[in-house]
């Protein structure tokens, strides 16, 4: 806005942008235009501009600038709220849409992205892990995983060294749970609402073969020894239109009809919704007889 205002836009002009719906606000005076949120070049351009001096993004900061997206369901079309770490000695900024933090981070644990200095990802997926909600944190460690950006024995290590730390056991349940495999976060939900059930951890992205050896279909998870899979059907992919209904309906009777496979599909509200519905249909189609655990708060 800064810079409008310099070019002799007016404040009304501007907020003529603003109600126009091309423009977001990013950032407290920080306007960018719609379509170009997702520019890792723009997105570190509008960061660099109210980054306090001597501070690194963090966290879902961070993790943004890297292209990982770690924002809650809904908020999708909204920028994360700016987080920062300033080191000792530097004031705290208190600023709408800003979090900041005083940390010495070490110098290993911070590099540059685009001219913004940022958390690397593996501290940034250690943070995440300790402070960001466990779905949230899963599928972050997953994606950062899944793109080689991090190594889960080596973020093991790093949260032992953490030991007695603010919510290390949080972080270490995350990490343990980290599969590198996961194609997507509502892959990541999904399983980590079976484990915390205390039902068998899936495997992830099972490959059916024809006799021939063929890869034929990819089971989001599941359990092959009983032929039960289990899929996250994300809105884009899978409820947008009709047709995306019917082809899974036909790819799932094709599954059980040639290769013997059960496969249910699960949507957002039955991974993310307070009912246990979810769990016990999985345990009824596995013959799981033990105890099932209580759905946590997330």
């Amino acid at each position: 806005m800064r810079e409008l205002r310099a070019a002799g836009r007016s404040w009304k002009a501007i907020h003529r942008l603003e109600q126009s719906g091309d423009y977001v606000q990013m950032f407290r005076s920080v306007l960018v235009r719609r379509s170009a949120l997702d520019d890792p070049e723009v997105r570190a351009r509008a960061i660099s501009t109210v980054l306090p001096p001597g501070g690194a993004v963090c966290r879902e900061s961070a993790a943004w600038l890297h292209g990982i997206d770690t924002r809650a369901p809904g908020l999708h079309l909204q920028p994360p709220a700016l987080q920062c770490v300033v080191p000792a000695g530097v004031s705290r900024v208190r600023r709408s849409g800003q979090r900041c933090w005083v940390s010495d981070a070490p110098q290993d644990d911070v590099h540059v992205v685009r001219g913004v200095p940022a958390t690397t990802p593996a501290r940034t997926a250690l943070d995440l892990a300790r402070y960001a909600p466990r779905f949230l944190a899963l599928a972050a460690v997953d994606a950062y995983a899944h793109q080689g950006h991090v190594d889960p024995p080596d973020l093991e290590r790093r949260a032992r060294l953490l030991a007695g730390a603010r919510n290390i056991a949080r972080a270490r349940f995350v990490i343990e749970e980290c599969e590198p495999a996961t194609e997507s976060a509502g892959e990541s939900w999904l399983r980590l609402r079976l484990v915390e059930a205390e039902l068998p951890r899936p495997q992830a992205q099972i490959r059916i073969r024809d006799a021939a050896g063929r890869e034929v279909y990819r089971l989001d998870l599941g359990y092959p020894a009983v032929r039960v899979g289990v899929e996250y059907d994300g809105e884009a992919f899978h409820h947008a239109t009709h047709a995306q209904l019917v082809a899974d309906d036909r790819r799932r009777r094709d599954l059980a009809r040639r290769f013997g496979w059960t496969v249910i599909g699960v949507h957002r509200g039955d991974v993310l919704g307070r009912r246990n519905d979810l769990e016990r249909t999985v345990a009824g189609l596995i013959g799981f007889t033990g105890v099932l655990m209580a759905r946590q708060q997330w």
